[in-house]
């Protein structure tokens, strides 16, 4: 499997990409505005530190088994979200519309590559399956209560 700084990496370069594809087709839709691509541009850059965020905190998580970490950058992500959000939105409409089309590049680049690029081009195997053989998963509503699972 890929590593974590390899995996993100790959994930902020489709959605830089798909920022780009989004402002090549506002050209055909809204025309020449200048706000607009502020707005998208500061929306992908949240985006973007949100998603270096919950990387880490992730991180984090399974390293130090810490849980406080991950309730801080949800708050502080949800803090930049709303204050830019706010900020475009103050500056004008079409910066506002640009900053929340930027909050989903990521998104937007993740099912690009994960659900495109690795689902028909094929260009290489896709490290979310990463498994040759079908995994075989215990069903728990057989088991009355949490005391009688099996350990893993």
């Amino acid at each position: 499997m890929t590593s974590l700084k390899e995996f993100r990496n790959e994930i902020i370069i489709y959605a830089i990409v798909m920022a780009a594809v989004a402002e090549v087709v506002s050209l055909f839709i809204i025309g020449p505005n200048v706000m607009f691509p502020v707005g998208l541009a500061a929306g992908t850059a949240v985006s973007i530190l949100g998603f270096i965020i919950l990387v880490k905190t992730g991180e984090t998580l399974m390293e130090e088994s810490k849980k406080s970490p991950i309730l801080l950058g949800y708050i502080v992500r949800l803090f930049l979200y709303g204050v830019v959000f706010f900020v475009c939105i103050k500056v004008s409409l079409p910066c506002g519309f640009g900053c929340g089309i930027g909050f989903v590049t990521i998104h937007f680049g993740i099912m690009f590559l994960y659900g495109i690029v690795y689902k028909f081009i094929k260009k290489k195997k896709n490290p979310l399956n990463d498994w040759t053989e079908p995994k075989e998963w215990n069903d728990l509503s057989v088991y009355d209560d949490e005391d009688d699972w099996p350990t893993l």
